[in-house]
């Protein structure tokens, strides 16, 4: 939770263009790494979470200079209202949580409230294994068990006419009792531009 932002999340950031409103949303903002990220970066920010506020809040007061620049509301990202013209969108390891149809809704939601020079970035578990305390396979019901392929496929309607950039990572969890992997999943990455880019994307 209070893990720093990405070196491919950092090489998004600094590539943003000129063109592109300083206007972000955070989906899932956690302990609100990537909302005081973007926040640093000069983007006026609303962070998104079900998850209570208290912790990021408090790591805000904390953070002067960003502060004034992140709204932060508590609540359900696919039922959060996305205004138009929006300059960037991120959602990073929430979107998995979401029932299948949300997820894709969210997104296109989103998509269409983009700026002509709008820009996304996602990082979404796919293909996920869980192994709970008694050994057994863990499901969390209601969840989009999406697979690489599912998800790819999705990301293709969602994005159709945007330029896309799709990365994949294998990513664990340990127990640090037992050493034993707990999570496992295969990690999507998209920067999805919505303009023809001019710049070399973030891989």
């Amino acid at each position: 939770m209070r893990s720093p932002t990405s070196a491919r999340f950092n090489r998004f950031v600094s590539t943003v263009g000129p063109d592109t409103p300083r206007t972000a949303l955070d989906l899932g903002y956690g302990m609100g790494a990537y909302s005081i990220a973007l926040a640093r970066a000069g983007f006026q920010v609303v962070a998104v979470d079900q998850v209570p506020s208290t912790p990021f809040l408090q790591r805000l007061r904390d953070q002067a200079e960003p502060a004034d620049r992140v709204e932060v509301v508590e609540g359900l990202i696919e039922r959060h209202p996305i205004a138009g013209g929006l300059g960037v969108l991120v959602a990073k390891d929430v979107l998995h949580y979401l029932a299948p149809g949300d997820v894709e809704a969210l997104l296109v939601q989103a998509a269409a409230a983009s700026h002509p020079h709008g820009l996304h970035y996602l990082e979404v578990f796919t293909d996920i294994s869980r192994t709970a305390a008694n050994g057994g396979i863990q499901r969390i019901e209601g969840e989009a068990d999406l697979s690489a392929d599912s998800f790819r496929r999705l990301v293709e309607r969602v994005y159709q006419g945007w330029h896309v950039s799709l990365a994949w990572d294998a990513h664990a969890e340990q127990d640090s009792r037992t050493g034993l992997n707990y999570f496992e999943a295969l990690r999507a990455t998209v920067v999805a531009t919505r303009s023809t880019p001019t710049r070399k994307d973030a891989r």
